[in-house]
Protein backbone atom coordinates (compact mmCIF):
# COMPACT_ATOMS: atom_id res chain seq x y z
CA UNK A 1 0.00 0.00 0.00
CA UNK A 2 1.08 3.68 -0.53
CA UNK A 3 0.35 6.71 1.59
CA UNK A 4 -2.03 8.93 -0.17
CA UNK A 5 -0.74 12.02 0.77
CA UNK A 6 3.26 11.27 0.33
CA UNK A 7 3.28 8.15 -1.67
CA UNK A 8 5.56 6.17 0.69
CA UNK A 9 5.26 2.83 0.12
CA UNK A 10 4.17 1.22 3.46
CA UNK A 11 5.39 -1.53 5.14
CA UNK A 12 2.78 -4.15 5.37
CA UNK A 13 -0.82 -3.46 4.74
CA UNK A 14 -2.37 -3.26 7.77
CA UNK A 15 -0.49 -0.31 8.89
CA UNK A 16 -2.85 2.24 10.32
CA UNK A 17 -0.08 5.52 9.88
CA UNK A 18 1.83 6.68 7.43
CA UNK A 19 6.01 5.99 8.35
CA UNK A 20 6.82 9.49 6.92
CA UNK A 21 4.11 11.62 6.93
CA UNK A 22 1.64 10.40 9.56
CA UNK A 23 -1.92 10.40 7.72
CA UNK A 24 -4.18 8.11 8.70
CA UNK A 25 -4.40 4.80 6.76
CA UNK A 26 -7.31 3.46 8.77
CA UNK A 27 -10.27 4.23 6.04
CA UNK A 28 -7.90 4.02 2.91
CA UNK A 29 -8.72 -0.13 2.21
CA UNK A 30 -12.20 0.55 2.99
CA UNK A 31 -11.85 3.11 0.29
CA UNK A 32 -9.82 1.24 -1.99
CA UNK A 33 -12.29 -1.74 -1.74
CA UNK A 34 -15.04 -0.05 -3.03
CA UNK A 35 -13.69 1.36 -5.69
CA UNK A 36 -13.08 5.04 -4.15
CA UNK A 37 -16.62 5.34 -2.41
CA UNK A 38 -16.77 5.70 1.46
CA UNK A 39 -19.76 2.47 2.23
CA UNK A 40 -22.68 3.19 3.11
CA UNK A 41 -24.03 1.04 6.31
CA UNK A 42 -27.72 0.58 6.44
CA UNK A 43 -27.79 -0.93 10.13
CA UNK A 44 -26.06 2.29 11.60
CA UNK A 45 -27.99 5.44 12.09
CA UNK A 46 -27.31 8.90 14.16
CA UNK A 47 -31.08 10.31 14.03
CA UNK A 48 -31.52 13.44 15.86
CA UNK A 49 -35.10 13.63 14.61
CA UNK A 50 -37.61 15.96 15.39
CA UNK A 51 -39.19 13.48 17.80
CA UNK A 52 -36.63 13.26 20.17
CA UNK A 53 -35.66 16.64 20.21
CA UNK A 54 -39.19 17.49 21.05
CA UNK A 55 -39.41 14.97 24.10
CA UNK A 56 -35.99 15.59 25.79
CA UNK A 57 -37.67 19.62 25.62
CA UNK A 58 -40.47 18.28 27.12
CA UNK A 59 -38.75 15.99 29.55
CA UNK A 60 -36.72 18.93 30.55
CA UNK A 61 -39.20 20.97 31.28
CA UNK A 62 -41.38 19.40 33.37
CA UNK A 63 -38.36 18.11 35.59
CA UNK A 64 -36.84 21.43 35.78
CA UNK A 65 -40.33 23.08 36.51
CA UNK A 66 -41.26 20.30 39.21
CA UNK A 67 -37.53 21.10 41.34
CA UNK A 68 -38.69 24.58 40.91
CA UNK A 69 -41.92 24.45 42.61
CA UNK A 70 -40.75 21.86 44.93
CA UNK A 71 -38.43 24.09 46.23
CA UNK A 72 -40.47 26.54 46.45
CA UNK A 73 -41.99 25.30 49.77
CA UNK A 74 -38.71 26.07 52.00
CA UNK A 75 -38.97 29.79 50.58
CA UNK A 76 -40.22 30.70 54.54
CA UNK A 77 -36.70 28.92 56.02
CA UNK A 78 -34.79 30.67 58.00
CA UNK A 79 -31.38 31.43 57.39
CA UNK A 80 -29.25 29.50 54.49
CA UNK A 81 -32.10 26.99 53.32
CA UNK A 82 -33.71 29.85 52.63
CA UNK A 83 -31.38 31.76 50.27
CA UNK A 84 -30.59 28.07 49.11
CA UNK A 85 -34.39 27.06 47.84
CA UNK A 86 -34.24 30.62 46.15
CA UNK A 87 -31.20 29.81 44.09
CA UNK A 88 -32.40 26.23 43.66
CA UNK A 89 -35.88 27.91 42.26
CA UNK A 90 -34.14 29.91 40.11
CA UNK A 91 -31.61 28.04 38.88
CA UNK A 92 -34.30 24.80 37.79
CA UNK A 93 -36.49 27.65 36.50
CA UNK A 94 -33.82 29.15 33.80
CA UNK A 95 -33.50 25.36 32.96
CA UNK A 96 -37.24 24.87 32.61
CA UNK A 97 -37.21 27.77 29.72
CA UNK A 98 -34.09 25.97 27.99
CA UNK A 99 -35.88 23.03 27.74
CA UNK A 100 -38.86 24.93 26.49
CA UNK A 101 -37.00 26.32 23.90
CA UNK A 102 -35.45 23.34 23.02
CA UNK A 103 -39.07 22.27 22.72
CA UNK A 104 -40.01 24.92 20.33
CA UNK A 105 -37.15 24.34 18.31
CA UNK A 106 -37.72 21.08 17.66
CA UNK A 107 -41.45 21.87 16.83
CA UNK A 108 -41.11 24.97 14.48
CA UNK A 109 -37.42 24.21 13.11
CA UNK A 110 -35.76 20.45 12.54
CA UNK A 111 -37.61 18.02 9.84
CA UNK A 112 -37.43 14.60 9.51
CA UNK A 113 -34.17 13.07 9.07
CA UNK A 114 -31.87 10.10 9.38
CA UNK A 115 -28.23 10.37 8.25
CA UNK A 116 -26.42 6.98 8.04
CA UNK A 117 -22.57 6.51 9.76
CA UNK A 118 -20.52 4.47 8.03
CA UNK A 119 -18.51 2.16 10.30
CA UNK A 120 -14.66 2.99 8.79
CA UNK A 121 -12.93 2.23 12.29
CA UNK A 122 -9.51 0.79 12.48
CA UNK A 123 -10.49 -2.68 13.47
CA UNK A 124 -13.11 -2.97 10.10
CA UNK A 125 -9.85 -1.64 8.45
CA UNK A 126 -7.78 -4.31 9.35
CA UNK A 127 -9.91 -6.84 8.25
CA UNK A 128 -10.11 -5.64 5.02
CA UNK A 129 -6.34 -5.49 4.53
CA UNK A 130 -6.28 -8.74 5.67
CA UNK A 131 -8.34 -10.58 4.06
CA UNK A 132 -7.38 -9.76 0.39
CA UNK A 133 -3.27 -9.15 0.79
CA UNK A 134 -3.19 -8.91 -2.83
CA UNK A 135 -4.52 -6.56 -3.78
CA UNK A 136 -3.23 -3.58 -5.45
CA UNK A 137 -4.24 -1.06 -3.05
CA UNK A 138 -3.23 2.91 -4.23
CA UNK A 139 -0.97 3.02 -7.15
CA UNK A 140 2.22 4.75 -6.31
CA UNK A 141 2.31 8.98 -7.44
CA UNK A 142 2.75 8.90 -11.31
CA UNK A 143 3.89 12.65 -11.79
CA UNK A 144 4.71 15.47 -10.17
CA UNK A 145 3.12 18.75 -10.81
CA UNK A 146 4.85 21.15 -12.37
CA UNK A 147 3.70 24.87 -12.53
CA UNK A 148 4.70 27.70 -14.98
CA UNK A 149 4.41 30.43 -12.07
CA UNK A 150 7.65 31.53 -11.27
CA UNK A 151 9.59 30.05 -8.20
CA UNK A 152 9.81 33.08 -5.47
CA UNK A 153 13.10 34.22 -4.59
CA UNK A 154 14.85 32.85 -1.73
CA UNK A 155 15.65 35.95 0.36
CA UNK A 156 17.88 34.35 2.81
CA UNK A 157 20.34 34.66 0.03
CA UNK A 158 19.85 38.04 -1.36
CA UNK A 159 22.90 39.03 0.83
CA UNK A 160 25.31 36.67 2.56
CA UNK A 161 26.09 36.13 5.99
CA UNK A 162 28.57 38.30 7.64
CA UNK A 163 31.54 36.17 9.13
CA UNK A 164 32.31 36.27 13.19
CA UNK A 165 35.72 36.29 12.60
CA UNK A 166 36.23 38.95 10.07
CA UNK A 167 33.96 41.17 12.21
CA UNK A 168 36.36 40.43 15.31
CA UNK A 169 39.40 40.62 13.15
CA UNK A 170 38.23 44.37 11.92
CA UNK A 171 37.55 44.94 15.43
CA UNK A 172 41.34 44.07 16.92
CA UNK A 173 42.85 46.37 13.57
CA UNK A 174 41.12 49.20 14.90
CA UNK A 175 42.51 48.85 18.24
CA UNK A 176 45.68 47.86 16.72
CA UNK A 177 45.79 51.41 14.98
CA UNK A 178 44.31 53.42 17.77
CA UNK A 179 47.02 51.97 20.08
CA UNK A 180 50.03 53.03 17.59
CA UNK A 181 48.53 56.15 16.84
CA UNK A 182 48.76 57.21 21.22
CA UNK A 183 52.07 58.75 22.22
CA UNK A 184 53.97 56.61 24.75
CA UNK A 185 54.38 58.09 28.24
Amino acid sequence: MFCPKCSQQQPTGATRFCSRCGFTLGGIALVLENNGMIPQVPGQTLSLSRNRIMIEGALLTVFSWAVAFVSTFWFDASGIGEGIAQLTGLLFFILGLIGLVRFLYGFLFVKEKTTVVPDIGPGRAAQVLAADPQRSALPPQQFSAISDYPLRVNTKEMAPRASVTENTTRLLDQNSSTKNDLPNN
